[in-house]
């Protein structure tokens, strides 16, 4: 089987941003590679750990959805794959410099 190359990563990501339980074990999977190589390609690549690019992937999303304002916080959190939202507050300040509703009113 050929491994997939790094653009699928987004693409898998898109496909399961509402999947709280997406990692990197299923992402390794889902484009035919182990996990080392795909910490290593990524690590190459993208200069962040599998995980932080996940993570990065899900705020830029959250981001976009804020900017719709279309979603409360709460939804947002939830479509990009928390189930917790003070992890989500947590990971969109560190982010982005400032809380989830401080973006939306600066949008």
């Amino acid at each position: 089987v050929r491994s997939r190359g790094l653009g699928d990563v987004y693409k898998r990501q898109e496909d399961n941003i509402a999947n709280e339980n997406f990692n990197v074990k299923i992402l390794a999977d889902t484009l035919c590679m182990s996990q080392p190589t795909l910490y290593r390609k990524v690590k190459e690549h993208f200069h962040l750990t599998v995980t932080e690019l996940i993570r990065k992937m899900r705020m830029n999303k959250a981001a976009s959805l804020l900017a719709m304002r279309k979603y409360s916080i709460l939804e947002i959190t939830e479509m990009v794959g928390y189930n917790d939202y003070e992890t989500f507050r947590k990971h969109f300040k560190s982010q982005f410099g400032v809380s989830a509703s401080k973006y939306v009113n600066c949008e």
